[in-house]
C-alpha cells in the first residue's frame, strides 16, 4: 500500500463551488471552512498512514518513504534501507564484514599485532624491494639454518664445492679475521672469538 493521494474537492475561483454571493450566515461560514475541514482529514489521514506499524502486511509508513541510492544497501524506502543496514549491522557484530568494506584508514596503530598474521601469509611477492634491510638481517646472535639446501650435482665455485646437495668450504672461506681484499659474490664466515 502507498501513501494515498489528496487534492480538495472544490476551489474558490470556481463560482460554482463557492457563489459571488451568499445570502444565508449558515452557508457562508460552511464554504469559508469546507477546505480547512478538506485540509485537516487530509493531514490526519496522512498522519495515520505515516504511523502504521507492526501490521505484518508491509503497509507499514516506512514502507511507503523513499529513500536516496545509499551505496551497499539495495533498497528504495526506509522500511527495506533500515532492514538491510539492520541485517549488516548485525553481521559485522559476529564477524562478517563484507567483503572490500575497511579500508587502511580504519585500521587502528599497531592493530596488526603478529599473532593475527597467519603463518606463510606474507608472500615473497608482498615484499617490496628493498624492504629487508642490513638492519633486519643482523644475525650477531647467531643463525639457525634448518632444512635441506637445494644444491644438486658438482660444481666448484672459488673457495665453495658443491657435491650431491652439500656444501664444502675450503680454508679461505672462513676464518678469524676478513680477508684484505674484498672480491665480489666471495661468501665469507668470520669466526667469533669467544670472549
Amino acid at each position: 500500500m502507498s501513501l494515498s493521494n489528496f487534492a480538495l474537492t472544490k476551489s474558490w475561483e470556481n463560482a460554482e463551488d463557492f457563489p459571488t454571493y451568499e445570502a444565508e450566515e449558515a452557508q457562508v461560514r460552511a464554504d469559508m471552512q469546507c477546505l480547512f475541514d478538506e485540509l485537516a482529514a487530509g493531514i490526519q489521514k496522512l498522519i495515520n498512514e505515516l504511523q502504521k506499524k507492526n501490521t505484518g502486511t508491509g503497509d507499514a509508513g516506512a514502507n511507503n518513504i523513499g529513500i536516496d541510492a545509499i551505496p551497499g544497501v539495495s533498497a528504495n524506502n526506509v522500511q527495506s534501507a533500515l532492514s538491510v543496514l539492520e541485517t549488516q549491522v548485525v553481521a559485522a557484530t559476529l564477524g562478517t564484514i563484507p567483503d572490500n568494506s575497511i579500508e587502511t584508514a580504519k585500521y587502528k596503530d599497531s592493530s596488526v599485532a603478529t599473532a593475527k598474521i597467519a603463518d606463510g601469509a606474507i608472500t615473497t611477492a608482498k615484499l617490496a624491494n628493498s624492504a629487508v634491510t642490513g638492519a633486519k638481517c643482523d644475525f650477531t646472535s647467531g643463525l639457525t639454518v634448518a632444512g635441506t639446501l637445494g644444491v644438486t650435482g658438482n660444481t666448484t665455485l672459488g673457495a665453495i664445492t658443491t657435491m650431491n646437495g652439500k656444501i664444502f668450504l675450503s680454508s679461505d672461506s672462513y676464518g678469524d679475521t676478513l680477508p684484505g681484499t674484498a672480491e665480489a659474490g666471495r661468501l665469507f664466515f668470520l669466526e667469533v672469538q669467544a670472549p
